[in-house]
């Protein structure tokens, strides 16, 4: 195991699950747009992430996906059990599923 890797991964990992939400921009909407989720945050920025981060997603009906709702700080998908945080969208952590 690569020691210095894994001390840089734990730091930035630890300074982002530190970050306060009221710190952060909200979500204000999404769509799908080919391969490709687009995050519509609060400060006018747009984020695409991969759709293949999340493999529910992936294999959801566009129905399926449509269907979500966000608090500003996760976008949730009920009928497949999907949560995506701001934190993911603007950090590029791979959604554990």
């Amino acid at each position: 195991m690569n020691f210095a890797k894994t001390t840089q991964n734990e730091f930035a990992l630890s300074w982002i699950a530190k970050l306060k939400y009221n710190n952060l921009p909200s979500i204000k909407n999404i769509a799908f747009i080919k391969d490709e989720i687009a995050f519509v945050l609060s400060d006018g920025r747009v984020v695409y992430i991969p759709l293949k981060w999340s493999k529910k997603l992936l294999h959801a009906t566009p129905a399926q996906r449509a269907n979500f709702k966000t608090n500003g700080i996760h976008v949730f998908w009920d009928d497949i059990d999907e949560i995506i945080g701001i934190k993911n969208v603007l950090f590029g952590k791979h959604l554990h599923i």
